[in-house]
């Protein structure tokens, strides 16, 4: 009498990934790093913080660097959440909560100088700067 054992076959083991899915990860990456590195350098700049020295470049690499894969993280976990086969409503999901954690990225990583320049407020808030949202 011989058995026979039937095994599941390897590709349903395996997650679903697909192209777009990978080249919406790299796109999401570099996108919330540029955004986040744009922003906080024009609100250095606006507002007078500090020189254009190598300790500002590798505070600027750091926080932008974080979010960046922060965000990454945030694509990977709502694409698990919302299904692996949608990418179009993990996208939105991931896009709308990078745009929430920008502000506390923003808040925590910029430094006011007190002094109002050129195109600072008076209390060293910048010029584009929601008045609702405290820095």
């Amino acid at each position: 009498m011989e058995t026979e054992e039937v095994r599941p076959a390897l590709a349903e083991k395996r997650a679903q990934y697909s192209a777009g899915a990978w080249l919406i990860g790299w796109v999401v990456f570099l996108g919330s790093w540029f955004v986040t590195s744009v922003l906080l350098l024009s609100s250095w700049a606006n507002c007078g913080f500090g020189n254009t020295g190598p300790g500002q470049l590798f505070l600027l690499v750091v926080a932008a660097t974080g979010m960046a894969t922060v965000s990454t993280v945030l694509w990977d976990v709502m694409r698990k959440v919302t299904g692996r086969r949608r990418l179009l409503l993990p996208l939105v999901l991931t896009v709308l909560a990078t745009a929430v954690l920008l502000w506390p990225t923003l808040a925590v990583w910029y430094v006011s100088p007190g002094r109002p320049e050129r195109m600072c407020e008076p209390g060293g808030t910048p010029l584009g700067w929601p008045s609702w949202l405290p820095l």
